[in-house]
């Protein structure tokens, strides 16, 4: 028994001894592992800088200037900023392609086409996080203010200094704003690492900043302070005293806050809202989870158009499937209501006698429609409006005809009409004299 009881003591202190010596490895090795780790962050954030020059470089090779540090317009309002001029050269035409720059990249009607994209290369893979609060993607680079200020129109050849001498673009310290922000600007002058409105790093003791030159040089909090300051530059057009140069203290915030509205898992997604100055919410969109096709859908969304109508003043509503007739009844007394989108494969007649009493309707669009003929005529109705979209799909046959369209046309030439996939006014036109079968996706443009 005595050696049994030995035998066991000793596999125990065994066991023992090597776990001990699996948890030593594992405290010498996880340092290495996070120092590894961090360098290869370090080196990508690098890279990142590297292809922001490279995208600045070919931007100006294009148009003879770098891109202005914001767009203004003689108001003085902002609409954008150079992260979003740049994007064709980041890889992001798509992206650009989509973007509207004849209102403010936080209109309502764009904020949430910049709230759904990510610009990888604008994020420093050692800070980690790549949304603001209010949903919008971050950006942990900035650009110095002795090139990009408002409406600059800075070329390498203002930079008196030498390429190889200026300040680009570099870590932010902190007040991360968000992508597309007109204002992305920041003052060499506050020193490196010194105040969260400057440069410098939150996560690092040095700090990566990109030259005109298109290298990437790494300053050192401790030795570099005087050399970074050295390192802003001349800028033979960059005037301190003027007003152009000035930007916002703190970090942006929407002037028009999105907000929840309301959610049902077992139904839609919920309501988004944009407010105003005043808090009123003045945009809506319900979001679902089905599919287009679901005939349970529509009844399901009248909940939240009950809620919506708790709330006057609201101008537009996006709605991502159908509303049945109750529902755009429930939304009838909105006064101040001028858009309207819905899915349409539940708006009859019926439906759209309700939304001819909406006198302010200007834009009311539907992803396809159920109502006949008569429906043109409440439409034609509205004093104010502006466009009808009306699309298509597979899945339609469309209970109108091609003269009714014609009808409404020649009754209201003041509204801009949109059928099936691009049709043109003349080629319904065409299709009225000569009887051609209906709906028109079938017979292209």
């Amino acid at each position: 028994m005595k050696g049994r009881n030995t035998m066991w003591s000793g596999r125990w202190i065994g066991a023992i001894v090597s776990l001990l010596m699996l948890v030593l490895l594992a405290a010498v090795a996880l340092p290495a592992i996070q120092q590894a780790r961090e360098s290869a962050r370090r080196t990508q954030s690098k890279n990142n800088l590297k292809q922001l020059g490279l995208a600045l470089h070919n931007y100006a090779d294009t148009c003879n200037m770098l891109p202005p540090g914001g767009v203004f317009n003689a108001e003085g309002r902002a609409f954008h900023g150079w992260t979003t001029s740049i994007a064709p050269y980041m890889d992001a035409s798509p992206f650009y392609s989509g973007v509207n720059f004849n209102i403010p990249w936080d209109h309502p009607d764009q904020l949430q086409y910049f709230q759904r994209h990510i610009g990888v290369g604008y994020l420093n893979p050692s800070i980690g996080s790549d949304r603001l609060d209010d949903g919008l993607a971050r950006i942990h680079y900035s650009g110095s203010d002795l090139v990009f200020y408002r409406n600059s129109s800075t070329s390498f050849s203002d930079l008196t200094n030498g390429t190889a001498h200026t300040l680009l673009v570099g870590d932010a310290k902190g007040l991360f704003q968000p992508f597309g922000y007109p204002y992305e600007w920041r003052s060499v002058a506050l020193g490196l690492n010194t105040t969260e409105e400057g440069f410098g790093s939150p996560v690092r003791e040095i700090t990566q900043m990109l030259l005109a030159d298109g290298s990437v040089r790494e300053f050192s909090h401790h030795s570099d302070r005087d050399l970074f300051l050295k390192l802003r530059g001349v800028n033979a057009k960059w005037d301190h005293t003027a007003p152009d140069v000035s930007k916002p203290a703190g970090v942006y915030r929407l002037s028009e806050p999105l907000v929840s509205l309301w959610s049902d898992t077992e139904g839609s997604d919920g309501i988004i809202g944009v407010q105003n100055e005043s808090r009123e919410i003045v945009r809506a969109w319900i979001y679902d989870s089905k599919p287009f096709w679901d005939s349970s859908l529509p009844a399901v969304l009248d909940g939240p158009a009950q809620v919506l109508k708790s709330y006057p003043s609201l101008r537009l509503l996006d709605v991502g499937n159908s509303l049945t007739d109750s529902g755009l009844r429930l939304i009838e007394g909105l006064p101040d209501l001028e858009e309207i989108k819905v899915g349409g494969r539940a708006t009859t007649n019926h439906g759209l006698e309700i939304l001819s009493r909406s006198s302010r309707l200007k834009d009311i669009e539907l992803y396809s429609a159920h109502f006949g003929d008569a429906g043109w005529g409440f439409l034609a109705k509205l004093p104010n409006l502006e466009l009808v979209e009306i699309g298509a799909s597979s899945r339609d046959s469309y209970r109108f005809s091609a003269k009714a369209v014609v009808e409404f046309m020649d009754q209201r030439p003041d509204c801009k009409v949109k059928v099936g996939r691009g049709l043109s006014s003349q080629k319904i036109r065409d299709l009225a004299k000569s009887g051609e079968p209906w709906p028109p996706y079938r017979y292209g443009k």
